[in-house]
């Protein structure tokens, strides 16, 4: 299938990000984190805006992603990863010191904000139905923070 066919997709397997589907934009910086003001920010997802006050304010796993984590940038079928946290960012498992490039092309990739926030980062058909309806995330929203 031509690299044009598809789309670089996150999708939430586990914690506040669990059933969330992020669209990413071919080219374009993107950050994820607890802040708003991120492009994918885990206080916009369901999980999270379902959570009462109590188990957000209580919710430990949660709060070891920071409030910019992780930056990512794809273009061709590859993703630029650059850990921004001081809790740790982890593909498939093994610590990401610094910033790596993985090839989506081979196949999914999984990653893990902090101790429990996990995506698998791979590319999809663009007529692949989880999908439709699904915008790309846009870039980081200035002055939007906490």
């Amino acid at each position: 299938m031509p690299e044009t066919d598809q789309v670089a997709v996150l999708l939430g397997t586990t914690g506040m990000a669990d059933g969330e589907i992020f669209v990413l934009p071919e080219g374009v910086e993107v950050i994820i984190g607890r802040s708003r003001g991120c492009a994918v920010s885990l206080r916009r997802a369901n999980n999270y805006l379902r959570a009462s006050p109590v188990v957000r304010d209580n919710d430990h796993d949660f709060n070891t992603v920071s409030r910019r984590h992780v930056r990512l940038f794809v273009a061709t079928g590859k993703a630029d990863i650059e850990d921004l946290s001081s809790n740790g960012t982890f593909i498939g498992g093994e610590a990401l010191t610094g910033r790596t490039t993985v090839d989506l092309n081979v196949g999914p990739c999984s990653l893990r904000l902090g101790t429990r926030e996990r995506f698998d980062l791979m590319l999809m058909p663009i007529d692949d139905p989880r999908i439709a309806g699904h915008e790309p995330v846009r870039a980081e929203q200035p002055g939007a923070e906490d």
